[in-house]
C-alpha cells in the first residue's frame, strides 16, 4: 500500500518565508511513525535546490521529502482571464482547481493520500489515518463539515443535480438539493485507488472544469469535494474523526480541540 502526504507551497528568495512550511513539517515528524511514506511538496517551479535542501534539514528523519513542479500541468495561464465577481484572486482559484481537477497527474503511484496544508499544526496520529483509509467501506476522512457562504456557491448545487440527471445516475433515497457544504479539506485523506477511477467522479470533475466554474464563480474544492461525497459516492464513504485536532492558521482555529 503506497501511502503519500501530500502539501501544494510556494517558493521564496527569503528563506525565513518557510517557518509555516518548516512548522508543519516538524508537527508532522513528530506524530508519524512511519518515517519512510513519502512527503510530496507541490510547487510551481520556485522553490530553489538550496532552499529544498534546507527544508528537508530541518525534519532529517523525514526519509522521502519530494518536490514535484507542477507548472505544466497546473496553474494554466489560460484560466488567467476569466472574469469573476468574487473578489477571490487567481492564484486562490489555481489553488482550488489544482485540489480537486488537477493534482490527480501527480499521485498516480500512490493508494493512499493525506492532505495536509501549509497553515495547519497537527496534533493527531498520521498513521492511524491512513490505518482508517485501508478500511474498504471508508474512501475520505476529515475532521469536520462546514456549510458554505451562497454567494460562493451560486449554481453548485443545481449544476450538481443536473448532471447526475443527465448521467441517469439514480441513487436511493432520491437526489434532492442541499446547501452547499463540504469538509475541512485543509487536512483531508482520500483513498485513490477507488476513487480516481470511478468514471462518474471523472466525468464531473471534467465538466467542472469545461465550464470554469471555480474561476468564473469561484468554487472551492471545498464544496466540490462536498458535492461529489453527498451525491456520487453517498455520505457514508466520509469518515468525520474528531480526534483529527490540529490548529488551522489561516482561520485562526483549532479543529477538534481537546478537552
Amino acid at each position: 500500500m503506497k501511502k503519500c502526504i501530500s502539501i501544494l507551497t510556494r517558493g521564496y528568495q527569503d528563506f525565513s518565508k518557510y517557518d509555516s512550511l518548516l512548522q508543519r513539517n516538524q508537527h508532522i515528524e513528530r506524530h508519524l511513525d512511519d518515517k519512510t511514506i513519502d512527503l510530496l511538496l507541490f510547487h510551481e517551479g520556485n522553490i530553489r535546490e538550496d532552499h529544498q535542501m534546507d527544508i528537508r534539514k530541518h525534519t532529517p528523519s523525514l526519509k522521502s521529502m519530494k518536490f514535484i513542479d507542477i507548472s505544466e500541468k497546473a496553474f494554466r495561464k489560460e484560466k488567467n482571464s476569466i472574469r469573476c465577481t468574487t473578489g477571490y484572486s487567481t492564484s486562490y482559484k489555481h489553488m482550488c482547481s489544482f485540489w480537486f481537477v488537477d493534482f490527480w497527474h501527480y499521485v498516480k503511484d500512490y493508494d493512499l493520500m493525506l492532505r495536509i496544508d501549509e497553515d495547519c499544526n497537527i496534533e493527531f496520529n498520521i498513521d492511524s489515518v491512513f490505518s482508517q483509509l485501508e478500511r474498504e467501506d471508508c474512501l475520505f476522512v476529515a475532521g469536520i463539515v462546514t456549510v458554505c457562504l451562497p454567494s460562493m456557491t451560486v449554481g453548485l448545487n443545481d449544476f450538481t443535480l443536473q448532471f447526475m440527471e443527465t448521467t441517469g445516475y439514480h441513487r436511493h433515497p432520491p437526489l434532492h438539493p442541499k446547501p452547499a457544504s463540504g469538509p475541512y479539506t485543509n487536512v483531508f485523506g482520500i483513498d485513490l485507488r477507488f476513487v480516481r477511477h470511478h468514471p462518474l467522479l471523472v466525468d464531473y470533475i471534467d465538466q467542472v472544469d469545461r465550464g470554469d466554474y471555480i474561476y468564473s464563480r469561484r468554487w472551492g474544492d471545498l464544496p466540490l469535494w462536498g458535492e461529489a461525497i453527498h451525491y456520487i459516492f453517498g455520505p457514508d464513504s466520509l469518515y468525520l474523526d474528531n480526534n483529527l485536532c490540529y490548529y488551522h492558521g489561516s482561520h485562526k482555529r483549532r479543529v477538534n480541540p481537546k478537552p
